[in-house]
């Protein structure tokens, strides 16, 4: 199984078709598709939604929760709708700020997983104006929020960029927290340097608490437009292959991970 963790439903004409069409060559099985504010000019909640329930099998809906205006019962709102998962960027405040935690608290007592944008955050002169900064979205944040609702499932965006390292760490000790790997990283990183921050494995004396490999804590992403998502997959399999990632946990990255965090059979 392939599951798709971050990618966008574009603004534009069939594009969840594209999409679909796109994943049956490539054999992605499942894509979560994220809502995002209307400023970015992706599509809304209620375009996701549509997305989802005209293919259900396929599309997996994240809905954009505002952090600093949405209350707890947004997040309600949504797993009625069907949604199976929220997204977040850009908060007023950082992301550990307390006054996010019952909406983080309502996400984990309905069972739906957050994904966070993480880092650096795209520029142009339609946010201007806008109260955007990137330091409001450290991964260190996401240890806070994993230590406050340990049965909140959690994936941070980008592995952090640039704070990469604080991301890793924060994987290794949390056992409901995950990261993709989308953006510039892999195309600009190589493996050995993603090795080097992804360093522990079932046996080394620092580990993960469930001894899990440092890998089974990392989903594949794509956010990148549906014709790019195959170079997304290759860019991900020739690092893991050069790191020799065991083809068993490689699995987990492109499909088993991110189904049993859904609840997926897989």
């Amino acid at each position: 199984m392939i599951v798709d963790a971050h990618h966008h439903l574009e603004d534009e004409k069939d594009y969840s078709e594209k999409l679909v069409r796109e994943c049956d060559r490539l054999n992605v099985d499942k894509v979560c598709l994220m809502g995002v504010p209307d400023y970015y000019g992706f599509s809304s909640n209620s375009d996701v939604e549509k997305a989802f329930r005209k293919y259900p099998d396929r599309l997996i809906g994240f809905a954009h929760v505002a952090l600093g205006n949405d209350n707890p019962d947004k997040v309600v709102e949504y797993k009625s709708r069907g949604f199976t998962g929220l997204k977040m960027i850009n908060p007023p405040a950082n992301y550990d700020d307390k006054n996010f935690y019952p909406v983080y608290k309502k996400a984990e007592e309905v069972g739906l997983p957050v994904l966070f944008h993480l880092g650096i955050v795209a520029r142009n002169d339609k946010f201007k104006d806008l109260d955007i900064n990137s330091n409001r979205m450290r991964p260190i944040y996401l240890d806070t929020i994993a230590r406050a609702f340990p049965e909140l499932q959690i994936i941070g965006a980008h592995l952090g960029n640039p704070w990469f390292g604080e991301a890793a760490m924060a994987a290794r000790w949390n056992p409901n927290l995950y990261f993709d790997i989308t953006g510039s990283t892999l195309k600009k990183k190589d493996p050995e340097d993603i090795g080097k921050l992804l360093w522990w494995t079932k046996t080394t004396r620092y580990r993960d608490p469930l001894q899990r490999e440092a890998w089974e804590k990392i989903v594949f992403g794509s956010d990148v437009p549906c014709n790019e998502i195959g170079d997304v997959l290759n860019d991900y399999k020739k690092t893991l292959e050069a790191l020799n990632i065991d083809k068993e946990v490689q699995e987990k990255v492109f499909g088993g991970t991110m189904a049993k965090i859904l609840k997926i059979e897989w």
